[in-house]
């Protein structure tokens, strides 16, 4: 029996020792595939978010310049100054009426032409008799309707209305404070890269009424 006895303990413990070597390589295998699992995603993550980052608001950035530089810029022509020059003249015209003697004729007109000779003798006639208007007593309003142009002629046509309520003086008494509207039109010339005022008219013009309000 102690034979025997012996011989199962021995059986025993191999089958313990067998099982313990079973066990304990099934352990470092599941440790070894958890570790591995963990490691591929931050790989993957480490190595292409950051390229994607880096390179497309470059691409872009670089794409909106090129769109930018590529747009042509639309030139500016004598034509597309006709209304900014207008304005100032308009400003010129009310300013020679407040002192004519001082008026530079040559600003607005073409010097040598019969409607700058016309004009400039107005404001010498109107300097020589006082006649002259006063900043607040009144004003001259333009509104201007249409602008025409004709290359062939480098000519501007600017129609409008004008609004007149502007009270003229001679010396200390009032000259004329008529008020009056009047549907008018500005002929402009290009002339040495610039424009000058070579014609007025006045198709309609009525008095104590405002046209330019119908």
């Amino acid at each position: 029996m102690n034979i025997k006895f012996r011989a199962a303990r021995k059986v025993g413990q191999l089958f313990t020792l067998c099982c313990f070597i079973i066990c304990g390589c099934s352990t470092a295998s599941n440790t070894n595939t958890r570790a591995t699992l963990n490691f591929l995603p931050t790989t993957s993550v480490a190595t292409q978010t950051p390229t994607s980052q880096a390179t497309s608001p470059l691409l872009s950035s670089n794409n909106a310049k090129t769109t930018q530089n590529s747009t042509p810029l639309s030139p500016v022509t004598p034509f597309d100054l006709v209304a900014e020059k207008f304005e100032a003249f308009v400003k010129w015209r009310r300013d020679c009426s407040y002192k004519p003697k001082l008026c530079n004729i040559g600003e607005f007109t073409i010097i040598g032409t019969q409607f700058s000779d016309d004009f400039a003798a107005m404001m010498r006639d109107y300097g020589a008799n006082n006649i002259f208007a006063r900043p607040g007593d009144g004003e001259r309003k333009v509104t201007v309707e249409t602008i025409s142009h004709d290359e062939s002629t480098m000519t501007a046509i600017v129609h409008g209305c004008v609004y007149d309520t502007v009270v003229l003086y001679m010396g200390a008494g009032i000259y004329d404070d008529k008020v009056a509207s009047s549907l008018s039109s500005w002929t402009m010339q290009w002339h040495n890269n610039d424009w000058f005022w070579t014609n007025y008219q006045i198709h309609k013009k009525v008095y104590s009424q405002n046209l330019c309000n119908t």
